[in-house]
């Protein structure tokens, strides 16, 4: 039976913390606030939960339940978090909330973000009739992650906000930002303390199946990482629309890279017509098209000759998306110029090669001592030259959840597809992988030293 997000909520919830609720072994479930003496405080019960989990692999939940807790449904999540040190972390979301306090108070400054993630957890626990609880949990004792493999706290945060997000229901009161369609983040920013009643405006994807059931045979997330290129990537490598796979730079002969007039990585002419040609599925010129393309997932990656297979191995270097929507304005800035159709490419779907976005701050790094990109330069170049040590190619694919799937085999909007690929790629090539964000503590990027010399 292929079991669909809901299902993957529920017996999630069923194996993890309806079990430990259910345990006498167990304290859960805990309260989170209460008022002594007239201030919002945490409970007794809380304190005696959090203390001494410090360094440790921690993911937890922030939920309203009414008692008896018997059944997934009588659980609304309303924050899901990770962190190594999960006392601190719990107390210093309880400061924050109360600081949100009293909701009545709040005003909109106008900027994004007024409507904070604690301004909407305090709305939601002034607007409700039951309490609000925290659930933690050991991440290293799961044998696996609602998807059946294994997992860890960055990627099972993720995830999970996914399953939830599959619920339209879920929506209102659930008041995490990050793994959020930034279309959603637009949204609530608008409607501040009203986004509480706002009617969801997008279906959700809570009850469709997979479309392909991969997990009974792919058995690790390294298959899954290979299956999801069979379907989407190394297609494009055969399709002569295409031209995949496309190389990022302009580059001589050597592998020298070709400079912009202004002293910057020249990215090639056919990447260029590319992040165009899938930008403008995304957008036009009245703004972000509205026809389920929710912006851009790329892949920068180099290619590996392999004994396996008469083609070479994918070997991702970094996985990221730029999402068409903004979080303040509709159209988020990474895609004016593709949508006014201009020349310019200072943010150019976050390959821009403006200060702030990626062949900038890679140019920096080679030229101008910036830090930023210190560890694709040493990864990347010859040392203290701008040439490639191998070729470096840029796949862009336009994200339709209605018409790809993530590595699992679900629907997955674009906010959540890149950390589950970024999850599957890590477990595949540890070592080469460049993204710091959603991998585990102990990857290379996060554990090495990395040193460029500067191009002089």
């Amino acid at each position: 039976m292929k079991l669909s997000k809901a299902d993957l909520w529920t017996t999630w919830l069923e194996d993890s913390l309806l079990e430990d609720i259910r345990s006498l072994e167990r304290p859960d479930p805990v309260p989170f606030l209460t008022t002594a003496d007239g201030n919002l405080t945490t409970t007794d019960a809380l304190d005696r939960y959090r203390y001494g989990k410090n360094d440790g692999e921690y993911l937890y939940l922030i939920y309203l339940a009414d008692e008896p807790i018997n059944t997934p449904s009588d659980i609304t999540p309303v924050y899901v978090g990770e962190s190594r040190n999960i006392g601190t972390r719990i107390y210093q979301h309880y400061k924050k909330i109360r600081g949100a306090l009293p909701v009545d108070d709040w005003e909109d400054d106008g900027s994004w973000g007024s409507f904070s993630k604690y301004d909407h957890i305090a709305a939601v626990r002034e607007a409700a009739h039951s309490q609000l609880y925290v659930w933690i949990l050991d991440v290293e004792t799961l044998d696996g992650c609602p998807y059946g493999v294994e997992t860890y706290r960055q990627e099972l945060e993720a995830k999970l906000i996914g399953l939830i997000y599959a619920h339209p229901k879920c929506r209102r009161t659930m008041t995490n930002r990050e793994f959020v369609p930034n279309r959603i983040l637009h949204e609530i920013g608008l409607a501040g303390h009203d986004w509480l009643t706002t009617e969801p405006r997008k279906q959700g994807t809570a009850d469709v199946p997979p479309r392909y059931d991969l997990l009974s045979d792919h058995n690790s997330k390294a298959e899954l990482w290979t299956h999801w290129l069979e379907r989407y990537v190394y297609p494009d490598f055969v399709d002569e629309s295409t031209a995949d796979p496309i190389p990022l730079f302009e580059t001589d002969e050597q592998l020298q890279v070709a400079l912009t007039d202004s002293g910057r990585l020249k990215r090639s002419d056919a990447v260029d017509e590319r992040i165009r040609a899938e930008g403008r599925k995304c957008v036009h010129s009245g703004g972000v098209r509205d026809d389920g393309y929710e912006g851009l997932l790329y892949l920068m990656f180099q290619l590996a000759d392999t004994d396996m297979s008469d083609r070479p191995a994918i070997v991702p270097r970094y996985i990221g998306k730029a999402e068409a929507y903004g979080k303040k304005n509709e159209l988020s800035a990474n895609f004016t110029e593709i949508a006014a159709e201009r020349s310019s490419t200072r943010s150019f779907a976050r390959w821009g090669d403006g200060n702030y976005w990626h062949v900038g701050e890679l140019s920096m790094a080679l030229f101008e001592d910036d830090t930023r990109k210190v560890p694709w330069a040493s990864e990347l170049f010859e040392q203290g030259t701008h040439r490639l040590q191998e070729p470096v190619y840029l796949w862009v694919k336009a994200w339709n959840q209605e018409l790809q799937t993530g590595p699992y085999g679900y629907d997955a909007y674009l906010a959540e597809v890149e950390p589950q690929l970024i999850g599957v790629a890590q477990a595949a090539f540890p070592d080469r992988l460049l993204n710091k964000s959603d991998v585990p503590d102990d990857a290379p990027i996060k554990t090495t030293e990395f040193s460029f010399e500067t191009v002089r």
